[in-house]
């Protein structure tokens, strides 16, 4: 069990702490120099066994909260300590205010100090304290006077804290590892050590981990767990581990980095959360308000972005945008605390809903219900009611690393429910049955919708079936959805566009002609590339303006696809040169190739290479990265003959 001091300066908690373990947790020569905390200190009582009471020092004065804040990231007791001569004072109630806001539900107080009043006083400022409490989640939490320098009340606090230790339970090791840095430093022949909590998961020698948010890779060479080497570093333990790896050495690894496992790693500036605003407060918390977050062991300055009206009313709460000015590691659930601009005041706090905020459509009422929904901290039940709300469906990496889910943990939430799942570029998207119906019955009203406005129209843009159906449905559920309408025989794909089962386009006797003329052009005796626009226009007997208008009208009818200025080609030679880049993947060993391998395989020339190229980047069939191109999960799922209703260039 890990318990943290709270309380104002000078008010014995350092000594104390010392009282109870033996250990002094001023280990700064400015604090041995000033006596009194500057940071953060650390010790441990050895209770026998595999037993250990952790101990966390906060600094009390004002000047140096941002440190206390550093010291409560994760803890699991509180220790209010309330000097017995001064009674509650300011820190001592902030303390108490950001304990609250932090979630802290178990703690208990001690009244130091005590042979310096009379019996009276103490009962006097244990009356004061009860009150303090009583509005917060420590409500009639355990008094214990004590003096610290000759122990008296010592044995009673440390009974009782020995017997909330065996109260407690370490939490379950489930989903991935994260560890919420709090101290860093190097070693002579060691290296690089970071200590904190571990939040989540186990973590153990030799494991890849990565240090959040600037993404170091690193080597886990050695463990500390509660100040003892250990075999596994595991959710609920105060570890120091030792990192090997690049970079490590900068000043990239410090206070409020996050040591993390890959699957984690996803840094964000902008989050949804529930925040409540202190009741202290003398005024509203008005939008675009600019703050300190406190998150973790972080502190990053940022904007606050009410979802639901303008401004939060002092002692309400809301859904909240926290806007950061620099990216953070964070997860659903994490407590965070806000102060002022100039981190003097504490203005409120709360948790985190959704580490990956909207840009835009924050605040719509859609929107705003997926959040209540994902304020439950069972991601089963936010999973069903997502499920409900959302017609595009839900990404379920993206849920897994909100809700930091181990991978038997996904496949467990699939498993309960029975959503329709879809690969995608962007990992499994999962489809509530209801709403998988209606998309396919709006896919098939837009087809038909589409027909009878364009009936010369050969096959309507897969782009633009997207565009109809609405940006809140993926394209990985609209190809998924056209896949499975396929294979009942309502639709047909045709080129890279789609068309109701049976469509024949009416197209007049001179559209005809053109694009007859066109294919003539486009083959010319070798693999297939964009007509020249002169001479086609001279063989049509069309000026070349005239003939890029009807060239165009071609195209948003499905009968051409335009590759840029003055370039088409028909669609089934889109799909054979696609086929081109398909069969140079799959022969690649690392499934990419290069432009000039393009080039050759294709025959068509340096230039219209490029335009090829980066016409099925714009489709979707492949994709450019690092000087080389890939090809994206749908279409090696497809496959190039999925696209055409022809065999190939000749037959057409």
């Amino acid at each position: 069990m890990i318990v943290a001091t709270a309380g104002h300066v000078d008010h014995g908690k350092t000594r104390l702490i010392r009282a109870l373990t033996g250990v002094d947790t001023d280990r700064l020569e400015e604090e041995k120099r000033r006596g009194l905390s500057v940071d953060v200190g650390f010790a441990y009582a050895d209770l026998g066994g595999d037993r250990l009471l952790g101990f966390v020092d906060v600094p009390g004065h004002e000047r140096f909260l941002r440190n206390m804040l550093a010291g409560l990231a994760a803890i699991d007791y509180a220790l209010l300590v309330v000097a017995a001569d001064d009674g509650p004072m300011p820190q001592t109630r902030e303390h108490l205010a950001i304990l609250d806001l932090l979630g802290v539900r178990r703690g208990a107080v001690a009244i130091t100090k005590i042979d310096r009043v009379p019996p009276s006083r103490v009962r006097e400022v244990e009356r004061a304290a009860a009150a303090l409490l009583a509005p917060t989640g420590l409500s009639g939490a355990a008094m214990f006077p004590v003096a610290s320098g000759h122990g008296e009340g010592v044995g009673a606090l440390r009974a009782h804290l020995l017997e909330a230790e065996q109260a407690s339970r370490m939490p379950e090791p489930r989903g991935a590892f994260r560890l919420a840095v709090d101290r860093s430093f190097i070693l002579d022949g060691v290296g690089r050590v970071v200590t904190g909590v571990v939040l989540s998961g186990t973590a153990r020698p030799d494991d890849t981990l990565i240090v959040s948010p600037a993404g170091i890779r690193a080597r886990l060479r050695g463990i500390h767990a509660h100040n003892r080497p250990a075999e596994a570093a595991r959710a609920g333990q105060r570890c120091a581990l030792n990192l090997a790896g690049q970079e490590l050495d900068g000043d990239k690894v410090l206070r409020g980095a996050w040591v993390v496992s890959p699957a984690l790693h996803e840094p964000t500036a902008r989050i949804d959360t529930r925040l409540r605003v202190l009741a202290t407060e003398s005024r509203p918390l008005a939008h675009w308000t600019p703050v300190h977050v406190h998150l973790g062991a972080a502190a990053v300055t940022g904007r606050v972005a009410p979802l639901e009206s303008r401004a939060l009313a002092p002692g309400s709460d809301g859904l909240v945008q926290l806007v950061l000015d620099r990216p953070v590691q964070v997860s659903h659930g994490d407590r965070f605390v806000i102060r002022d601009q100039s981190a003097r005041r504490t203005i409120g706090g709360g948790s985190v809903i959704d580490p990956f905020g909207l840009k835009r459509g924050r605040g719509r009422p859609q929107r705003l219900s997926q959040l209540e929904a994902m304020r439950t901290d069972d991601p089963r039940a936010a999973f069903g009611v997502l499920l409900g709300q959302s017609p595009g469906g839900v990404w379920l990496e993206r849920f897994a690393q909100t809700y930091n889910l181990a991978a038997e943990e996904r496949e467990t939430l699939l498993q309960s429910t029975e959503a329709r799942t879809v690969k995608g570029q962007d990992g499994v998207l999962a489809i509530g049955g209801e709403h998988w119906e209606t998309l396919c019955a709006r896919l098939l009203d837009t087809l038909e919708a589409w027909h009878a406005e364009y009936p010369e129209s050969r096959a309507m843009p897969e782009a633009m079936v997207s565009a109809r159906l609405g940006r809140d449905i993926p394209d990985a559920a609209v190809r998924a959805a056209g896949r499975a309408l396929q294979e009942t025989g309502d639709i047909e794909r045709d080129g890279f566009g789609l068309r109701l089962a049976g469509h024949q386009p009416v197209l007049a006797e001179a559209d005809q002609a053109l694009l007859s003329r066109f294919r003539h052009h486009q083959a010319d005796g070798g693999p297939p590339r964009p007509p020249n626009i002169g001479n086609l226009a001279t063989e049509v007997g069309l000026a070349p303006e005239a003939l890029v208008d009807r060239l165009e009208r071609l195209t948003r009818l499905g009968h051409l696809e335009r590759l840029g200025r003055n370039r088409y080609l028909t669609p089934e030679a889109v799909v054979e040169l696609a086929g081109v880049a398909l069969a140079l993947a799959a022969e690649s060993e690392d499934g990419t190739f290069d432009t000039a391998a393009y080039r050759d395989r294709s025959g068509i020339g340096r230039n219209h290479t490029v335009k090829v190229l980066e016409h099925l980047d714009r489709l979707g069939i492949t994709r450019f990265g690092g000087g080389r191109r890939s090809i994206s999960l749908w279409a090696r799922s497809d496959g190039p003959g999925a696209y055409a209703t022809v065999p190939n260039l000749g037959t057409s």
